[in-house]
């Protein structure tokens, strides 16, 4: 879920459909049409103030060694 502030009362346009802001200027959403609109919005017009989730990545594996050879 992520968590929005900004001015009460704003209102932002999102594929046909209106997001409006409360009263008190808060938003919350799980869309996540809705929130790459509104993080493209930060920190210009609105504040994103929920910790976005990390992307997590796959560590790389460390590269094996090369086995040698027993050259007799």
């Amino acid at each position: 879920m992520a968590q929005y502030k900004a001015h009460p009362a704003y209102a932002v346009n999102v594929g046909g459909r209106t997001i409006h802001f409360d009263y008190f200027g808060q938003y919350r959403t799980d869309d996540p049409k809705e929130i790459a609109v509104l993080d493209a919005l930060c920190p210009t017009w609105i504040k994103r103030v929920d910790e976005p989730e990390p992307k997590t990545e796959e560590p790389e594996a460390p590269a094996k060694p090369a086995r040698k050879s027993s050259a007799k």
